[in-house]
């Protein structure tokens, strides 16, 4: 019963999907309207240059201001992560691995010599889907790349939110989220501020665009980054609640799965 229950929770739902579609459109749309400092890439092989439009910190500050007055006019639930974390992560895996098998196709395909997208095929299936295959692929003139690392951190931060969220609601906030949450915040934030050096790190430069990439930017950055905060969330709710006794794994299951679904 319980390994049923744990692999329920793994299938992503529709309302999962829904919630990733929002998501990236959002980002995809605030990112080409929003007004952001464009600054130019390093120099590539081939002389050409890349323009990224650091607008990071405005499409941030203006989403948690849309869901904030979405949660309080009761359209949209802030624990809608909290509550599907595990969907959401397997809805966001099988977005990576569908994604990064386009840009392997493409990336085959393509004829283009410049050093952003020339085609680099070792003949080895996986380590192609890996690695990648283009050094700065893009879709609708969106770099990828820049695009994925954003939606990252910023999920690392939506996550965070939503189960701060939890812990209100539960009664189970503790100074230890608080702090928590105030440490990440002022990372996060960091990062966006300064977003512009993102431009000439290792990974946009050199790194081409694969599996590895996409996974770490669009999974691991935003559901490993806050386990912390589940574990704190988790330590402190079960401490104000004795009805189970949690050095039973069957109860401690079955708690886990209660704090990610309600």
């Amino acid at each position: 019963m319980l390994l049923d229950m744990d692999l329920g929770v793994l299938l992503p739902s529709l309302q999962s999907v829904y919630v990733l579609v929002f998501y990236f459109v959002y980002l995809a749309v605030a990112g080409e309207i929003l007004p952001g400092k464009v600054i130019r890439g390093v120099l590539l092989s081939d002389g050409s240059q890349l323009r990224y439009r650091c607008n990071g910190l405005l499409a941030l500050i203006l989403l948690v201001a849309i869901l904030g007055i979405c949660a309080k006019l009761g359209i949209v639930s802030p624990l809608v992560v909290a509550d599907r974390g595990l969907e959401l992560l397997s809805a966001t895996f099988i977005f990576c691995v569908l994604v990064t098998l386009a840009l392997y196709v493409t990336g085959r395909s393509s004829s283009n010599k410049g050093s952003s997208l020339k085609p680099h095929v070792s003949g080895n299936l996986v380590h192609d889907w890996w690695f990648g295959i283009q050094l700065n692929p893009q879709f609708m003139s969106i770099d990828l790349k820049f695009f994925f690392v954003r939606a990252g951190m910023m999920g690392w931060l939506l996550i965070n939110l939503s189960i701060l969220a939890k812990s209100v609601q539960d009664g189970s906030l503790s100074q230890s989220m608080i702090l928590y949450q105030i440490f990440c915040a002022l990372y996060i934030l960091d990062y966006f501020v300064h977003e512009e050096y993102m431009t000439s790190t290792w990974d946009i430069i050199a790194e081409r665009l694969g599996f590895m990439l996409v996974f770490g930017d669009l999974l691991w950055i935003p559901f490993t980054f806050s386990i912390q905060a589940w574990l704190v969330a988790f330590a402190q709710q079960s401490r104000t609640n004795s009805s189970c006794d949690c050095s039973q794994l069957p109860c401690l299951l079955d708690r886990v799965h209660g704090f990610s679904r309600s």
